[in-house]
């Protein structure tokens, strides 16, 4: 017989492998190879067993390998030691066997591709393990049971095929656009503040005015009346103040947790701005293997993981580098240990981490594309900050008595930085003097401040993939899909950093929950992705939890296929305007805002009889003709921008977003933004807010430019 063969997902993966396995033929098979069918549902709704196909284009793939397999010793399937890759594992042998029955076929898990960890793992094969291939299987059969039945509906009420529903993605696109009906009815309130600028010994500090509360805590005092605030400020002004409380206490704060994938992604967003889908593909790729000085290795563990757990190896190498780079003050007195929340999280699996902590940033500046550089960076920062020192702070809260009022500070003094040395953003320092309960500090000034009570913010990707987690909704390896999926299909766009839905968003949303009240509600998901794990873990069934799930499912979709016409005419809005050209026949027939093909149109409500129509138009002057409107359009690829009406008379197009504030250089009456850049459609201003590093740092312009 011939030499063994490993087979592996992906090509990158099978380059890096083969450098590492002389005598060993490694070959990839371009992710999954089977799937259930494109054009129809392909699952028996009796007994609920998938019929899987072979992908398009992996014929030849799925025969080199049965050729490969004829000759072959031993088979190893190497390919990701989660749910998908063991359904892909699963799906091979299935093939193999085939044409070679009583071939020899191995499971080996790859945690992180090193020589040291691959040839261990082919040193102690396991086998399938068929409670995760069952889990994948119920996992993609009720993904399609919602789509494949629930897409259809959307393009039948919007008339519109590149929609689509999911049984996560829906409850994120429902978890976005009830933020914007919060933002959208949210009124805000005035309220006034003061703050005073106090001086001791020649020092001089600021303090809010509070109210004490029972407890000791000192909330900020908000006054609703203008005049009760000027009129406070007035009477203590130029009066002297009394220290009426003063402590010291000292605080040490500890690193987080090594990153697990919702982590990641988060701070990747956060600090970097990388959307969740970079994030995987790059850590993807530091994971497979990457060439330093000519040679591909694996950087970090693998990268879909639920676990905050570290190797003891890995802690050992990580503390040594440690009290021999930085010195042993920096080093954590005791080895800490982070202990997995929740179920099904896997005790092989770890965190992720450097494959080689010896192997710094520093070291690898140049030998990697910048984007690639920057996530490592975080990730080997924020490993090696577990074991390094805490933070050590102290705290100096005050209260400061004039008359019958109290003003508050807490002053702040950095003793140890610890970790914060390398990872992290050091809190700001407030400097005090020297203050003891009964002393007399000088009233320098105070002064009253309007403010408004803000709306609820925007989730932006980490805050929006930290909710997923803490809800139960989605795994590690579905949040980077679905909001990917949710920018493909136009429900979603961005503004700065956070996540606002579109209009077809807000529609879809708006039709969906109250049709599907259940089946997309935030619990019933929660519950749908435990049943998932049970599975998993062998406590409960593939069919009974598939059968539950879909006779309440089926009950409540005949009813929805039955009101369509109703659903479509609620999507509909009336306008109090007359269709011209029926106005012209002396028949009075109003507007209607319509959805088509690419988007919101307006259009005669007597449609087919009149097929008067005209787009939605803006209100905003085209910046290049100046005589017709900006309108909002979709692209082919379900992309938005904004176009002059006139077209194609003019040209003009943007794919920023207008937002109403004036520039101030030329005077057009709207910005645009696109990403995070805001800028002038007609002359040349631009702004483009700085970004900040893993450090939380601004970065430096030389920095800027290589990003």
């Amino acid at each position: 017989m011939g030499k063994k063969l490993l087979i592996v997902e992906s090509p990158t993966k099978a380059r890096t492998l083969k450098r590492y396995l002389k005598s060993v033929d490694v070959q990839a098979t371009l992710g999954h190879v089977k799937d259930l069918p494109p054009t129809r549902l392909g699952v028996d709704l009796d007994s609920f067993e998938p019929t899987y196909e072979i992908l398009k284009g992996k014929k030849k793939v799925i025969k080199a390998l049965q050729d490969q397999a004829k000759k072959a010793s031993e088979v190893y399937l190497g390919t990701d030691p989660d749910r998908e890759g063991e359904a892909i594992a699963y799906h091979i042998a299935e093939e193999l066997k085939k044409v070679r029955p009583d071939l020899p076929l191995h499971r080996v898990l790859f945690y992180e591709i090193t020589p040291e960890s691959v040839k261990n793992a082919l040193k102690e094969p396991g086998t399938l393990d068929l409670r995760k291939v069952e889990a994948q299987k119920a996992r993609r059969i009720l993904d399609r049971l919602v789509g494949y039945q629930v897409s259809p509906l959307l393009w039948r009420i919007l008339r519109q095929r590149n929609l689509s529903a999911g049984r996560v993605q829906t409850v994120a696109l429902r978890l976005l656009c009830e933020r914007e009906e919060e933002i959208q009815r949210f009124k805000p309130q005035t309220y006034y503040v003061v703050r005073g600028v106090f001086r001791k010994d020649g020092i001089t500090f600021e303090a809010d005015l509070v109210a004490p509360t029972a407890r000791g805590a000192h909330p900020q005092k908000k006054l609703p009346d203008r005049k009760e605030a000027e009129a406070l400020v007035a009477r203590l002004s130029g009066k002297a103040g009394t220290v009426a409380m003063v402590s010291t206490r000292e605080q040490t704060l500890q690193p987080p947790p090594p990153f697990k994938t919702s982590t990641l992604q988060q701070d990747a967003s956060s600090r970097l701005g990388f959307p969740a889908g970079r994030t995987m593909r790059l850590a993807q790729r530091l994971y497979e293997g990457v060439p330093i000085h000519g040679e591909e290795r694996g950087l970090i563990t693998y990268m879909r993981t639920d676990s905050v757990r570290l190797a003891t190896k890995a802690v050992r190498a990580i503390r040594s580098w440690i009290k021999k780079t930085l010195g042993e003050k920096l080093l954590s007195p005791r080895v800490r240990q982070y202990k997995d929340k929740g179920r099904n999280i896997q005790g092989a699996h770890e965190a992720i981490r450097p494959t080689d902590v010896r192997l710094t940033p520093e070291q690898l500046q140049g030998q990697l594309e910048t984007p690639l550089w920057k996530l490592y960076d975080l990730i080997w920062r924020r490993t090696v900050a577990t074991q390094m020192a805490g933070a050590r702070i102290e705290k100096r809260p005050v209260r400061i008595q004039v008359e019958d009022a109290h003003f508050f500070v807490e002053g702040l003094r950095m003793l140890e930085p610890g970790f914060l040395h390398i990872y992290g953003n050091p809190p700001r320092e407030v400097p005090l003097p020297e203050l003891r309960e009964g002393d007399t500090v000088e009233v320098v000034s105070l002064r009253m401040e309007e403010k408004q009570t803000q709306p609820p913010p925007r989730y932006s990707e980490a805050t929006l993939i930290q909710t997923l987690e803490k809800l139960g909704i989605g795994r590690p390896s579905t949040y980077a899909p679905t909001l990917e999926t949710l920018y493909e299909r136009g429900y979603i766009t961005r503004e700065g950093r956070g996540l606002r839905p579109t209009d077809l968003g807000m529609t879809v949303y708006r039709l969906l929950i109250p049709a599907f009240p259940e089946i997309f509600d935030v619990s019933f998901t929660a519950r749908m992705e435990e049943n998932l794990d049970r599975i998993e873990e062998g406590e409960a069934d593939r069919q009974e939890v598939l059968r539950s799930f879909y006779q309440a499912f089926s009950s409540v979709l005949a009813s929805v296929q039955e009101r369509i016409a109703e659903l479509r005419s609620s999507v509909q809005e009336t306008l109090d305007e007359h269709c011209p050209e029926c106005a012209a026949k002396g028949i009075e027939s109003p507007l209607v805002i319509k959805w088509g093909k690419y988007g919101r149109f307006i259009a005669c409500s007597r449609f087919p009889e009149c097929r008067y129509a005209r787009p939605l138009t803006s209100g905003i002057p085209c910046p290049q003709c100046g005589e017709g409107q900006l309108v909002e359009r979709t692209g082919k690829r379900r992309q938005r921008f904004w176009g002059c009406s006139r077209y194609p008379a003019c040209t003009y197009t943007t794919r920023g977003h207008p937002l109403d504030r004036a520039c101030e250089v030329c005077g057009y009456p709207h910005l645009f933004q696109q990403g995070r850049k805001i800028f002038c459609p007609r002359c040349t201003l631009k702004e483009n807010p700085p970004s900040r590093g893993a450090k939380g740092r601004k970065r430096s312009p030389k920095e800027e430019k290589a990003s």
